[in-house]
């Protein structure tokens, strides 16, 4: 009985998730506004602000994370510090800042009933954030922390070192959180500074948002809040991928109770027809890491496979062990059974089931509809997201087969750990 009242739920999630009205997009004076209306209880919004760290020199990093957070955070024009965080509150309303390696947002949740509170401090955040100094000093010592902790975890760590390889030399391999050198550096002035004279641009701004609002509701209160904001030129950044031949490695020795390994290779852009049957076909390899490494070996506890999703993307498999040697022997193998085909058309049926259901999962949260928008207009177009499952159930095995060999040439291999036993691992 209790089973299947779990699937009858599952199924009604299903169903709701398959009934979602399609987002829609509009101008506004300039200011491109992405809506998917939902039935939910809850509304999220970001307002997305393109380049990320193709904005600023590599001597700047982590400006434009600490701008973002102080925007959303130090007060406004018509709210004082004290003022805002006590209606934050008392609405419960979430409002944040961030800057990531494509793009930096603004963001806001809240439950549908308070969205007109919620709106009115997320769009002066957007347009009169005020910075002030002293919750600026509080916001700045939050990021140097954050920094500290970043460079302490060795999940982070380690894809900190797949950017410096991958993107050796470049100003995208920047990391978008910055330095505690460089951020103890910045002060209100210049983050205001950065905010008002580069970010704030309607030309490389955008607003999507998730929740149960109409069409002419969105747009007459961006029309009202956002009129102040300029129009001025803006260049995209161009990005020229590279693809990686031959295999190299890198090492940095760390005192851990576990090593991490990390195995980077090429990936197809979102936008690339390839790009829906190499996803499966990572799926597929990292499902089966997972199957042979922690279920059949024991050697991790969460070993797996994903695309680095970004302007240049990049596929990384990874294991945290105590036995590097052995783990990268299995890693290999069964990355070569991937790469060699053997698998059956009910293999491909079953990884395409369950992409499905994490989707539709996934697709429950409206911030995460938020975040999967954007995320795709950055990318080169928010339509790319909704068009995912149909290109997803094209798929054919040959496509996968041919997506995965086309792109999984060539490798950066990353260990981070007791690097004896790492050196001894790649022999």
């Amino acid at each position: 009985m209790k089973s299947y009242i779990l699937t009858l739920a599952f199924a009604l999630i299903l169903v709701s998730a398959k009934s979602q009205t399609k987002a829609i997009s509009f101008d506004v004076n300039g200011l491109k506004v992405i809506l998917r209306p939902t039935q939910k209880e809850t509304v999220s919004m970001s307002m997305f602000f393109r380049g990320g760290v193709m904005n600023y020199q590599p001597e700047q990093a982590g400006i434009e994370n600490l701008a973002l957070m102080a925007a959303a955070a130090c007060g406004t024009k018509n709210y004082s510090v004290d003022d805002y965080k006590e209606l934050a509150d008392e609405y419960g309303i979430k409002i944040g800042g961030s800057s990531k390696t494509d793009y930096g947002i603004i963001s806001m949740e809240c439950i549908s009933k308070y969205f007109d509170q919620g709106w009115k401090l997320f769009s002066d955040a957007v347009a009169n954030p005020a910075f002030d100094k002293t919750e600026f000093q509080s916001t700045k010592e939050k990021v140097i922390s954050g920094i500290y902790q970043s460079h302490a975890s060795p999940e982070s760590r380690i894809q900190q070192m797949s950017m410096e390889a991958m993107f050796s030399g470049s100003q995208y391999s920047t990391d978008p959180l910055g330095k505690e050198k460089t951020v103890s550096g910045f002060t209100a002035d210049s983050a205001s500074n950065y905010y008002h004279n580069q970010l704030l641009n309607k030309n490389r701004m955008f607003l999507v948002v998730a929740g149960k609002i109409t069409k002419e509701e969105l747009e007459k209160k961006v029309k009202e809040a956002f009129k102040g904001i300029p129009v001025k030129a803006y260049t995209a950044p161009v990005y020229s991928p590279k693809m990686l031949a031959g295999e190299n490695l890198y090492t940095e020795q760390r005192d851990l109770a576990t090593n991490y390994i990390s195995g980077i290779m090429n990936a197809p852009t979102m936008s690339d027809p390839d790009y829906a049957p190499f996803l499966l076909a990572i799926n597929a390899l990292s499902g089966n890491l997972h199957y042979e490494l922690r279920v059949k070996q024991g050697l991790s506890y969460a070993p797996g496979a994903t695309i680095e999703m970004q302007q240049m993307p990049y596929t990384s498999m990874y294991v945290s062990t105590t036995q590097p040697k052995k783990s990268f022997q299995a890693m290999v193998a069964v990355f070569n059974s991937i790469r060699s085909g053997r698998y059956s058309q009910s293999f491909l049926d079953g990884i395409k089931k369950d992409h499905r259901l994490r989707y539709y999962r996934h697709q429950e949260s409206s911030s995460a509809i938020v975040d999967d928008l954007g995320e795709a207009e950055v990318l080169g177009g928010y339509k790319m997201e909704e068009d995912m499952l149909t290109n997803i159930n094209k798929v054919t095995l040959e496509d996968m087969g041919k997506a995965f060999n086309k792109f999984a040439k060539g490798a950066i291999w990353l260990y981070l750990g007791d690097e004896q036993l790492g050196k001894l691992a790649f022999q």
